[in-house]
């Protein structure tokens, strides 16, 4: 048995107080504000608000990203509409690539929705198989690759060295595998193997842990994301980007607003919209930056409309960004100030990615069909906010061994899934109880040596 450790100022300083515009567009809105939002008052000249007892004050890129937004989801409905280029006036948009305000509508998220989940089989365990392989490379050409190669992919058919010589023959080819958007850090259940071989077999360590039923019975989003994140190499980015795709599948009916992790892109657009007053929050509140990203979620038509813009919306049902949006367009918002706001720094400097759309748009985008389910309804949001992180460690092999002072026996452990540096010395009366046909093949070894 395998032994399982858990370890500056703003400019406009009066529009934030300046009343909603009415807007005559039909998807408007009236401003609807919550009992319990402190709507914006002045500060000495400077406009600000509280979320969570912290006063934010904003700077110039708080109104950069309502417009951003705004202008962002009218280009994406001109271009559906047939509209000629450039679809916007804002230079910046024109000549550099954006993500959507909405994530679903995004090429990749797109894709996943009618190529990956909704084709092939329906069996949880099949719809699971294939969004965790899809996430693996994010890269619709790898998946595509594939599926002429070996597909249909399929759990019951799976073989690692099947899939694991494809893609060994392209990346020899000289084949970009792996997206360019983000890194995916490989986990290291075997240091002598390449990147792909180990994300293939964290692939199966999630399908033998039953990730399909995991996501189906949980209660809170919260406990999915915790069990995700205890896999090696799962970081926060990587898990929530992970249940953001699931949960256009049935396996994760939750509210759209029940969850989100910002991501460091997001981070650093709440910093550059707020400054020194978004750090003073994260000192004083634990998970200030989600609070951030929900009140900004709950606010939004306020304050879209009293910049006299129509609040962004999606699908028949006309809905406003959710918590994933909102932090999904935070990251887009980090790239844009680095051209439209200069003075508030960031990692970057620059956008590396320009703007030449291949294709024409679909007049319409789908959206999941999962989302019709009736446990979306209602928000479950956990009372306790924390995440703990629990990584789980299962014995690689034992390497050596060594007695203590006292006389006991300790053996130096390789983990599974973790680089040798992350290698620990554990008592041999612990391994005994956890793992002991670890020692017994260690002491085999050790008599051949």
């Amino acid at each position: 048995m395998p032994v399982l450790r858990t370890n500056a100022s703003s400019d406009d300083s009066s529009s934030l107080s300046s009343s909603p515009s009415t807007s005559s567009s039909p998807l408007s809105r009236s401003p609807s504000i919550p009992y319990d939002i402190t709507r914006p008052r002045l500060h000495k000249r400077k406009r600000s608000f509280v979320v969570c007892g912290v006063t934010l004050i904003p700077t110039v890129a708080f109104d950069t990203f309502w417009r951003f937004a705004a202008e962002r989801h009218a280009v994406d409905e001109r271009r559906r509409a047939g509209y000629p280029r450039p679809w916007t006036e804002d230079t910046i948009l024109q000549k550099y690539h954006f993500c959507n305000t909405f994530r679903v509508l995004d090429k990749l998220s797109q894709y996943i929705i009618t190529e990956v989940i909704e084709k092939g089989s329906q069996e949880p365990f099949e719809v699971a198989f294939r969004v965790v392989l899809f996430n693996l490379f994010t890269k619709i050409e790898t998946w595509e690759m594939l599926q002429e190669q070996v597909g249909p992919l399929k759990w019951e058919t799976y073989s690692r060295s099947q899939y694991s010589a494809v893609l060994r023959e392209a990346k020899n080819c000289g084949t970009t595998l792996y997206t360019g958007a983000f890194q995916k850090p490989a986990p290291k259940f075997d240091v002598s193997k390449e990147g792909y071989i180990n994300h293939l077999i964290l692939l199966e360590v999630l399908m033998d842990n039953k990730i399909h039923e995991i996501c189906q019975h949980a209660w809170h989003m919260a406990d999915v994301f915790e069990w995700l994140i205890s896999f090696p190499s799962m970081g926060e980015f990587a898990t929530y980007q992970l249940m953001l795709n699931l949960s256009y599948s049935k396996l994760l009916n939750f509210h759209r607003n029940d969850f989100v992790i910002p991501g460091p892109g997001a981070s650093s657009g709440l910093g550059k919209m707020f400054g020194r007053s978004l750090h003073t929050g994260n000192v004083l509140v634990r998970g200030f930056e989600v609070e951030v990203i929900r009140w900004l979620a709950e606010n939004q038509t306020y304050y879209f409309e009293r910049l006299g813009l129509t609040p962004p919306r999606l699908g028949p049902k006309e809905l406003l960004m959710d918590v994933a949006d909102i932090e999904h367009t935070l990251c887009e918002l980090d790239k844009y100030a680095r051209l439209a706001h200069s003075n508030l720094k960031g990692r970057r400097s620059e956008i590396r990615r320009g703007f030449e759309p291949k294709s024409q748009l679909p007049a319409e985008a789908v959206l999941p069909a999962a989302w019709r389910h009736k446990a979306r309804i209602i928000p479950r949001v956990r009372e306790d906010k924390r995440i703990i992180v629990e990584k789980r460690y299962t014995v690689s092999r034992i390497k050596t061994h060594r007695v203590d002072a006292q006389g006991n026996k300790e053996y130096f452990v390789l983990w599974s899934g973790y680089p040798e540096s992350d290698a620990t010395w554990e008592p041999e009366l612990t391994l005994n109880d956890d793992a002991p046909g670890a020692i017994v093949d260690y002491w085999a070894n050790y008599a051949t040596q």
